[in-house]
């Protein structure tokens, strides 16, 4: 009768596979640690790029208002035609009354300059009157601003320029806003606060939008 060899020699000690108890509760603890901090490192990088994001969302709506405001400031100038000096002087141009009706809510100013027909060659005729207006109402929890330009009594467009305001613009002028002749103003700003929701922070984006007269 033939004797099968073991495949183990008697002097081999069996293998043991596998985790301890204090092996598995220390891997726990560690992970817990690295999830912990991690956590942290996560909801800092999302709170960062949400107001990162909010930031730039009302930068581009300042820069938007600017580009209008600093046009609309530019034209400005009315005027009327003097027979006796054959001149035609700066009448009222910042805050007057809107030539045509505007939709409701908060006025913060507006402008206004005259327009000639560049086909009527007679110098002396009428101009129309072209105002631009700006205004403030509620939208979405906020307020937005919104510019309307009128021809004469005609509305010839309504357009958002900003959005998210957290307070109501305000207007300064180099010298009195309400002027006329020689103290039309030349220099004109807007003072703008914008705040966009879902910002964790409570510090408002504020921005001097200026503008310069081109008539003199």
């Amino acid at each position: 009768m033939q004797l099968k060899r073991s495949d183990h020699t008697p002097d081999e000690a069996p293998t043991d596979e596998g985790f301890t108890l204090v092996e598995l509760v220390m891997t726990v603890a560690i992970l817990g640690i690295v999830t912990v901090g991690l956590v942290g490192v996560v909801l800092s990088y999302f709170s960062t790029t949400v107001d990162t994001q909010a930031r730039l969302t009302e930068s581009q709506s300042v820069q938007f208002a600017a580009a209008y405001w600093q046009r609309d400031v530019a034209s400005i100038g009315v005027r009327s035609y003097d027979s006796g000096t054959k001149t035609f002087p700066l009448q009222r141009s910042v805050g007057v009354t809107p030539a045509c009706s505007l939709p409701s809510g908060m006025l913060v100013t507006t402008l206004a300059w005259s327009e000639y027909d560049e086909d009527d060659l007679d110098s002396t005729a009428t101009p129309a009157t072209v105002t631009v207006s700006y205004l403030t109402r509620p939208a979405d929890g906020a307020r937005e601003l919104i510019r309307v330009r009128c021809t004469d009594a005609t509305s010839d467009s309504v357009v958002v320029v900003a959005r998210s305001l957290n307070a109501e613009p305000t207007v300064t002028c180099d010298v009195a806003c309400g002027g006329s002749g020689n103290a039309v103003p030349t220099f004109i700003d807007l003072h703008l606060s914008a705040f966009e929701q879902g910002r964790t922070d409570d510090a408002a984006y504020t921005a001097t939008l200026s503008g310069e007269r081109r008539q003199s």
